[in-house]
C-alpha cells in the first residue's frame, strides 16, 4: 500500500466533529470591526470582519489608497471568509513614522505586513492583491510559500507587460541614484489628481463614483509624513521591476490556486500583466471588468461573486470508502457517495484523545453539544492550542447531529462530578454551562508525527472550494 493510500485512511484524515477549520452552517455574518495592531512600535489599522474559524482572506490595498478601498467588498465576503485588511505604514489610518524610525520601501512595507500577518496566528491565507498590494503580497509569498492558500490579482503586475509604455518610461526616469529631480518628479505623482485619474480614468460611469473614496485618500496625501512615505515609495517602484521574475518564478514553481480580476481600462496597468499571470499559472481563471484601476467601485458585487466561487469552502462529513490515487470517495452522513480529490497544496489535520482532567481555567474550547435546561449537554469537546484561541468563539447551530450546537468559548471555572464535568465558560458577554459526560470524547489537535503514525477511525471532514 502506497504512503498516501496509507495516510488517507489513518489518522490524518480522523477530524473530530467539533474541529472548526469546517466552514459553520447557519452562522450569520460578522459586522466589520476596526482595530489597531502595533508592529515595531508602529499602529496599523486594519478592517475585520467574518468567523476566526473561516479561511483569512487579506485584502492589501493600492496607491494612494487605504483598507478603505474594500468597504464594499468586505461585507460581502464576511460570510465565507475571515476578512482581515490592513493599512500599510503613512497610509489610511496607520501612523506614518518619522523617517528615522522607518525606511519606506516595499521590503520594509511587507515585512510590517508579515509581522501582522503573524499576530493573526496560524497563517495560512487567500491574498488579495491591487496596485502597492502586488509587491507586498508577492514579496511575502516568495518569503512564505507555506502561508499562501490561494492569490487574487486585481490590477497588480509582476511583468513589464502589465505596464503602460507611459508609464515605464516615468519608472526608467526614477530608476538609479536618487536625485532632487528624481524625488520632484515622483512626488508630483503623489497628489489628488493622480488620485481621480485612477478612480476616474476608464470607469463606465465615473459621476456615479462614490467621492468618498477620493476624499478618504486626500487625508493623506495632505499630510506630509505620508506623502513623504508614499513618494519613497514611488521612488522604490524599480526594486519591485527588478524582482518580476523572482515572483515570476514563485507563480511557475508553485502554481498557487489564483483568481484574476481585472479592470481592462486601466491607465497604468494593461490587460496584459492579467495575461502575464495566466502565463505563469495556465490554470489561473481570469476575468475582465469594462472598469478602470480601482475596478471595486463599480464591480465589487461581481468580484466578490468570483472570490466565492473560486474560494470558499463547503464541507463533508463521513467515513473513506475508497482511495484511488489522489481521489477518494466518502459516505457521508447523509447516504450519498462524494469524490474528493486531493491537490498538491492539500491540508491534514488528525486529532487524539485529551485527557479531560486536563482541562482547565483559561483552556479555550470548542464543544459540540445539545441543549438542556442547564446549558449544554456535550457531544464532544475539542481542546484548542493557544495560538488558535478565539477560534469560532460564540454559540450557534452546528450540523453534528439534528438540534445540536457548537460553543466557542473560554472555560472560567471547572466543577467536578461522579459521571461528567462541569465546564462554566465564557464568550463576549456572555457565560453557559457544557456538562461533559465521562462518555464523550475529549479531543485536540495531534502533532504531524502522529498524524502520519498513528491509526484511528475512518471518518473524514473535508473543505474545498465549491
Amino acid at each position: 500500500m502506497s504512503p498516501l493510500h496509507r495516510l488517507m485512511r489513518r489518522a490524518v484524515c480522523t477530524l473530530a466533529a467539533s474541529v472548526f477549520t469546517v466552514a459553520c452552517a447557519g452562522t450569520q455574518a460578522a459586522d466589520v470591526s476596526y482595530h489597531y495592531a502595533t508592529i515595531d512600535g508602529i499602529k496599523i489599522f486594519y478592517r475585520e470582519a467574518g468567523e476566526k474559524s473561516k479561511p483569512t482572506l487579506l485584502l492589501l490595498h493600492g496607491f494612494p489608497s487605504s483598507s478603505h478601498e474594500f468597504r464594499d467588498l468586505i461585507p460581502l465576503l464576511s460570510d465565507n471568509f475571515h476578512v482581515v485588511a490592513p493599512d500599510y505604514p503613512g497610509m489610511g489610518y496607520s501612523d506614518a513614522p518619522p523617517a528615522d524610525r522607518f525606511t519606506p520601501t516595499f521590503d520594509n512595507v511587507t515585512a510590517v505586513i508579515e509581522k501582522f500577518v503573524v499576530g493573526l496566528g496560524d497563517p495560512h491565507l487567500v491574498v488579495y492583491m491591487t496596485d502597492f498590494g502586488g509587491p507586498v503580497g508577492m514579496r511575502m509569498a516568495v518569503h512564505h510559500p507555506d502561508w499562501i492558500s490561494g492569490l487574487i490579482f486585481q490590477n497588480a503586475i509582476v511583468s513589464v507587460a502589465g505596464v503602460d509604455p507611459a508609464r515605464r518610461k516615468r519608472d526608467e526616469a526614477i530608476t538609479g541614484e536618487i536625485t532632487p529631480e528624481k524625488r520632484a518628479l515622483a512626488q508630483s505623482h503623489v497628489s489628488l489628481a493622480t488620485a481621480l485619474l485612477l478612480y476616474q480614468h476608464g470607469a463606465r460611469n465615473p459621476t456615479a463614483l462614490n467621492p468618498d473614496a477620493w476624499t478618504n485618500d486626500a487625508v493623506a496625501l495632505a499630510n506630509p509624513d505620508s506623502r513623504r512615505i508614499m513618494t519613497d515609495l514611488q521612488l522604490n517602484i524599480p526594486s519591485n521591476v527588478a524582482s518580476f521574475p523572482v515572483w515570476q518564478a514563485y507563480l511557475r514553481t508553485h502554481q498557487p490556486r489564483t483568481l484574476v480580476v481585472w479592470g481592462k481600462n486601466d491607465p497604468i496597468f494593461l490587460p496584459g500583466g492579467a495575461e502575464a499571470v495566466k502565463q505563469e499559472v495556465p490554470d489561473a481563471s481570469v476575468h475582465y471588468y469594462d472598469t478602470g484601476h480601482f475596478a471595486l467601485e463599480e464591480d465589487h458585487v461581481d468580484i466578490a461573486r468570483q472570490i466565492k466561487q473560486f474560494f470558499a469552502s463547503t464541507h463533508v462529513r463521513g467515513q473513506i470508502e475508497s482511495v484511488n490515487g489522489r481521489d477518494f470517495t466518502v459516505l457521508t452522513r447523509e447516504g450519498a457517495h462524494m469524490r474528493l480529490a486531493l491537490g498538491d497544496r492539500t491540508r491534514f489535520a488528525a486529532v487524539k484523545t485529551f485527557d479531560a482532567a486536563n482541562i482547565k481555567p483559561g483552556t479555550y474550547v470548542g464543544a459540540a453539544g445539545t441543549s438542556t435546561a442547564s446549558g449544554v449537554q456535550a457531544i464532544e469537546v475539542m481542546i484548542f492550542r493557544e495560538e488558535r484561541r478565539g477560534t469560532g468563539e460564540g454559540h450557534y447551530d452546528w450540523d453534528l447531529a439534528p438540534g445540536a450546537t457548537m460553543t466557542g468559548a473560554t472555560v472560567a471555572s471547572v466543577t467536578e462530578k461522579p459521571d461528567a464535568r462541569d465546564l462554566n465558560v465564557s464568550y463576549g458577554d456572555k457565560t453557559l454551562t457544557v456538562s461533559v459526560p465521562n462518555s464523550a470524547p475529549v479531543v485536540t489537535f495531534a502533532p504531524r508525527s502522529f498524524c502520519r503514525s498513528q491509526t484511528g477511525s475512518r471518518s473524514v471532514r473535508s473543505r474545498g472550494p465549491q
